[in-house]
């Protein structure tokens, strides 16, 4: 009897992870790109966050890591014009770019 409960539960999470997935491959993640000037630069651990602003004045944040980012890494300047690309973070009403791809 133990045996045919592990075997409906085991049953049961496999179909829950098959559908998990199958929905998450299904949704269509695009990619996050902003154009902006850089207006400061904080240096951390593996690398830095610029803080940048947009051609209409808004503020945003790039987080650039060498870890994410690895051969593609730079390090940017105050004044650099850059487009940038990566996954989102919304904090505080403000985004902030993980930075893959800095053109």
């Amino acid at each position: 009897m133990k045996s045919k409960k592990f075997l409906i539960a085991a049953g049961f999470f496999a179909t829950a992870l098959f559908g998990l997935t199958f929905l998450n491959s299904c949704s269509g993640s695009k990619i996050f790109s902003q154009k902006g000037t850089v207006q400061n630069i904080e240096y951390g651990k593996d690398g830095y966050t610029a803080y940048l602003k947009d051609k209409n004045g808004k503020d945003f944040d790039a987080v650039i890591s060498r870890v994410r980012m690895e051969k593609d890494y730079k390090v940017l300047k105050v004044g650099d014009n850059v487009a940038l690309s990566g996954d989102t973070i919304h904090l505080d009403n403000k985004i902030r770019v993980l930075v893959k791809q800095i053109k």
